[in-house]
């Protein structure tokens, strides 16, 4: 039987997107997880991270393996974004994503096309909407994934993205003289434990 319209809230960008058993529904948990947004400015490079993203989506598997994904939901909050410069750092960039009025980073796309080649390497890909500071585009994402000897997942995605075409005014300081990269890196890395539960 596969697994039917379950929602998982997770704390990860597309964690959801991996390896189901059969003939069970499923839940995942975090093992442990890295995700942030990488950049430069005229000073140094610098990178935040992304402390808080809740994901729910729709699911189905086959066998052992993923078959369809829909309904993605994505949300980080802007507040949840944290600097390794300290509080200046944030307040910049939660001024750049006009958090105020915007408080949250928003992804949705309604299905995900999904690939797994002959060493069990799984590939999602989602043509999807992202919206930052207010401002949405199309977006497409692209995660890798594979299945550990413990049967844990293992799961990477890297997205660059620029401020400017999301009309965002990339940060400055010192009255203009240290300016921040128009382009920035998104990298999510991330083990998930399954916690398979009787079926229906």
């Amino acid at each position: 039987m596969n697994s039917k319209h379950s929602i998982i809230t997770l704390v990860v960008l597309l964690a959801i997107f991996l390896y189901y058993p059969l003939h069970a529904q499923n839940t995942l948990s975090v093992k442990s997880v890295k995700a942030s947004i990488q950049g430069t400015s005229t000073l140094h490079e610098w990178e935040s991270e992304i402390t808080k993203i809740n994901c729910l989506g729709n699911f189905q598997s086959e066998g052992s393996r993923l078959k369809n994904l829909d309904d993605i939901n994505v949300r980080i909050p802007v507040a949840g974004i944290k600097s390794s410069e300290g509080r200046m750092m944030d307040n910049k960039t939660y001024e750049a994503f006009k958090s105020d009025d915007h408080p949250y980073i928003l992804y949705t796309a309604s299905h995900a096309q999904i690939t797994v080649d002959a060493a069990n390497l799984t590939t999602i890909k989602v043509s999807g909407n992202l919206t930052m500071a207010g401002t949405t585009k199309p977006i497409t994402v692209e995660a890798r994934g594979k299945l550990l000897a413990n049967g844990d997942m293992e799961i990477s995605l890297s997205r660059k993205l620029k401020m400017t075409e999301f009309n965002m005014k990339p940060p400055t300081a010192m009255m203009g003289t240290i300016k921040v990269g128009d382009e920035v890196t998104v990298t999510v890395n991330l083990v998930l434990s399954q916690s398979p539960t009787a079926s229906r």
